[in-house]
């Protein structure tokens, strides 16, 4: 059974968490305005280059602190429900992809040095029985939505496995805040902006806690049963 992280890795990754998706939307709350207003005037004059820009931000997230949420939200209200979804779902995939081949092809020599071929071995097998699932489930999380990509590459998860998986999460992902940012844009709701900006990832991010939490006691209880 893997050991549950430390306290103080756990109150860091919150930390982490909260400035990543609350304080830095929050602090740059004016730039981003400015840079919302310009993508959505050149939505309207130039939509390809508008939407080559969204993809770009949202496929560099994997290697930078790009508030997700801004983006996707930005992507809805600029191009509306459809399009704007597969503009949010093309720069998810090119994330996750950028991430795969960081964790298969730059990180993995790495890691053999560090760990060697069993344990490489092993994290192949969990990969393939359980990866998908948490990559589906994960899409919306932050910092998540960009490691477990990593770590999929790393593990060896086959291509075509990890390419259906992460295509059907980020259309799940996509569907919703396309939704948001069109709805704010329709009816000029800050509320509803600051929902898909801010609140959505934020509350992903608690439901993963709380899910690992409940998953953890559930272990510990059948431990202490036997």
């Amino acid at each position: 059974m893997a050991e549950r992280p430390a306290p103080l890795i756990r109150t860091v990754a919150l930390v982490a968490i909260v400035i990543s998706v609350v304080a830095i939307p929050l602090a740059f709350r004016d730039q981003f305005v400015a840079a919302s207003d310009a993508v959505l005037a050149a939505s309207d004059d130039r939509p390809f280059a508008a939407a080559a820009l969204i993809v770009s931000a949202l496929t560099v997230d994997v290697f930078l602190p790009v508030p997700n949420g801004v983006t996707t939200t930005l992507a809805g209200a600029a191009f509306g429900f459809v399009i704007g979804a597969l503009v949010i779902w093309l720069g998810l995939m090119g994330a996750c992809l950028a991430g795969y081949a960081i964790g298969r092809w730059a990180a993995r020599p790495l890691a053999a040095r560090w760990l060697g071929a069993g344990d490489l071995e092993r994290a192949h097998r969990l990969a393939e029985r359980a990866g998908p699932v948490a990559l589906i489930v994960s899409r919306p999380v932050p910092i998540l939505c960009e490691a477990i990509p990593i770590a999929a590459g790393l593990a060896g998860m086959a291509l075509k496995t990890f390419v259906f998986a992460v295509a059907l999460g980020n259309l799940g992902v996509a569907l919703v805040f396309a939704a948001i940012g069109a709805a704010a844009i329709e009816h000029g709701s800050t509320g509803l902006a600051m929902l898909g900006a801010v609140g959505l990832p934020l509350v992903a991010w608690l439901a993963w806690q709380g899910a690992e939490r409940w998953r953890d006691a559930k272990r510990k209880k059948a431990g202490t049963s036997r």
